[in-house]
């Protein structure tokens, strides 16, 4: 179920995605039957132009330099030469095409205006002035739009179009655009395929230029700022989406012009760092640094050079990024040579390949293709490009959460171990803390009796107590050794006698106690034994009466024993000034204190309480003192 819901269901909405934009594109009709005009005139009488649309070729009779109205040829002795094998660099001219069609037709002609401003009339009427023709380049105002003609044929079957064109804002003027003419209703379901592509994929490539854009801003991910530049670069390739839709009708066509032109100079660069963010590894940070510098200079010289100049800047444009694409396969190769490239790698290439090739394509037959000048042939390579791109890069980001999931959880285990080593640390000084503080004290009583001259009889006594916990520390320190290395052994359970333990707390946490002027008595109530491990359970105690002794000043701290069906309760009381309300919920919380101390040693009497199967609990507080009780199992119950 992971593997269809990972990849199964990603691939078959990529699919039906790709479908349905390809099923758009298809609308657009590509390859149509041609009619060639002779002389400046078709014959179109045994056309069925209810069967399709046709191409009408550029065989028009041209007039290079010339504005020449529909009076000009009303007497054909007097017309005006034509110069058809002129080339098309006249900054002003004329063209004019007669069709022969059957009496009382109606046809529709479509296609972009000519050029850079251009008047159109038809069977002698003026029907369209796009921009405004002049001779003078002062007054002549320059505009391209997508044009449709209402042609009929009238009585005589002849149906005359004059086009004249002014061109200088431009090198080469004068081009027929990509001229389609049949019936109205063959023409309206045409446009009607051309607008659902423009808007469909121009505006479907704007929203996921948007949504790119948005997970770049939000995830700092390169590889969606690169999609994002791709998006919007293709979307606004296309002339009928950008010109006719995108733009108002009065925005100004000089800036629209360097847009468009600027638009199409920064698809080959797109598709550069398209590469660049899916093979980071392949190209270093400087050269990529240096090719979008360079870019940044030829972009801004599209709003400063002269617009006769802008064509050639966008051959620049395309010619730069064929170093860059060479050194980007060189440097890919050694890549994979030392590292073999996985199926995302491989993946990725294809459709990144695919959408180079279509733009090489598209690239050499700009120029001589007006389909190509005007919608380009990229779009859908995009689309389908940018699909398998976005699948990859999920993939990509679904593996880096996955890796950065498990270094979370190792991160959180390696903070686990390092909170249970501190705690180690602490219970381990805690241990430590109080044999050493019986040597201390100790040691330092008989150094002043010493001192004194007045030496006790109870020196070797005392002198037997600090072997006695000098060996115990050893023991401990045997026991963390033992810890450290792997080798902890588990606590042995014995049958401990009540008396005894009491005896051995009594002889070492004696002295301590009187450091504060308390005395510690011990009451045992109890005939059983008790189950359990005599170091751990004169741990806890030494623990508790440590505490109790803390704060209890010239008071009495009182150890009792008592039988209680399968346990023994202990209870150590004292005398003190008690514990504060609000810090009573949390006394057996490891490393809460109330004072300088590591708030650990009733957290350990917990622990080893527990693991003899007792409790330990705090029955009172307050300002006559505080008890605590401890159960521990009896041996005949075991």
């Amino acid at each position: 179920m992971g593997i269809v819901r990972r990849y199964l269901l990603p691939v078959m909405v990529l699919l039906l995605t790709s479908v349905f934009f390809i099923e758009c594109g298809n609308r657009v009709q590509i390859g149509f039957p041609v009619l060639t005009p002779a002389d400046g005139i078709m014959d179109a009488r045994d056309v069925d132009f209810n069967a399709d649309v046709y191409h009408i070729l550029n065989k028009w009779d041209y007039y290079p330099g010339q504005l020449l109205r529909p009076e000009d040829f009303a007497d054909p002795a007097s017309a005006p030469e034509k110069n058809n094998d002129s080339p098309l660099d006249a900054v002003k001219g004329t063209w004019r095409l007669r069709i022969l069609a059957k009496p009382d037709c109606y046809l529709c002609l479509c296609s972009f205006s000519i050029d850079y401003s251009t008047r159109i009339f038809v069977n002698g009427a003026e029907v369209r002035n796009i921009g405004f023709v002049s001779d003078d380049p002062g007054q002549a105002v320059p505009k391209v739009r997508y044009i449709t003609l209402p042609l009929y044929s009238g009585e005589s079957g002849e149906i005359e179009i004059i086009y004249q064109y002014a061109n200088f804002m431009h090198n080469e003027g004068g081009f027929i655009q990509n001229t389609l003419i049949s019936t109205p209703e063959n023409i309206d379901e045409y446009q009607r395929g051309l607008t659902l592509n423009a808007m469909v994929i121009g505006g479907g490539l704007m929203m996921l230029f948007f949504y790119f854009l948005l997970c770049a801003a939000f995830q700092k991910n390169r590889e969606y700022a690169a999609l994002a530049l791709c998006c919007l670069v293709i979307a606004l390739r296309n002339q009928v989406f950008f010109s006719e839709h995108l733009l108002s009708l009065n925005f100004d066509f000089i800036i629209a012009y360097r847009l468009l032109l600027l638009d199409v100079s920064c698809i080959p660069m797109a598709a550069s760092f398209l590469l660049a963010a899916f093979f980071p590894q392949a190209i270093g940070k400087r050269t990529l640094l240096g090719f979008a510098v360079l870019f940044l200079i030829l972009s801004a010289l599209h709003f400063i050079l002269d617009t006769h100049a802008l064509v050639m800047l966008c051959h620049i444009c395309y010619y730069v990024c064929f170093p860059f694409l060479i050194w980007f396969v060189f440097r890919l190769i050694q890549v994979f040579r030392k590292q073999k490239p996985g199926f995302l790698d491989v993946a990725t290439l294809a459709a990144i390949s695919f959408f180079v090739f279509m733009l090489i394509r598209e690239g050499m037959a700009s120029g001589s293709d007006s389909f190509v000048n005007h919608f380009g042939i990229t779009p859908l390579a995009m689309v389908v490009c940018i699909l398998l791109l976005a699948v990859v890069n999920n993939e990509k980001i679904g593996r880096q959460t996955i890796q950065l999931r498990e270094e979370r959880q190792r991160n959180d285990l390696l903070l686990q171990i390092n909170a249970t080593n501190n705690d180690f640390l602490r219970t381990v000084a805690h241990e430590l803390k109080t044999p050493l503080t019986v040597i201390s004290g100790y040691a330092q009583l008989i150094k002043r009796q010493m001192e004194r001259g007045t030496m006790s009889d109870k020196i070797p006594e005392r002198l037997k107590t600090i072997q006695s916990e000098a060996d115990r520390l050893a023991e401990m320190v045997m026991r963390l050794m033992d810890y450290t290395y792997g080798h902890i052994q588990k606590a042995e359970m014995n049958a401990v006698d009540a008396d005894e333990l009491f005896r051995s707390v009594s002889t070492i946490m004696t002295p301590v106690c009187a450091k504060r002027k308390n005395t510690l008595a011990f009451r045992n109530n109890t005939v059983s034994k008790i189950h359990g491990n005599e170091e751990l359970l004169f741990q806890v105690l030494v623990n508790l009466i440590v505490n109790a002794s803390r704060h209890t000043e010239e008071g009495t701290i009182t150890v009792t024993a008592e039988d209680n069906k399968d346990y023994v309760e202990i209870t150590v009381s004292d005398t003190g000034e008690g514990i504060d309300p609000s810090a009573v919920p949390h006394i057996f919380e490891k490393g809460y204190s109330t004072d300088s101390s590591n708030g650990l040693g009733l957290a350990i009497c917990m622990d080893t309480v527990q693991m003899h199967g007792g409790t330990l609990e705090m029955t009172s507080t307050g300002p006559e003192g505080t008890s605590f009780r401890f159960t521990v199992p009896k041996e005949e119950a075991k």
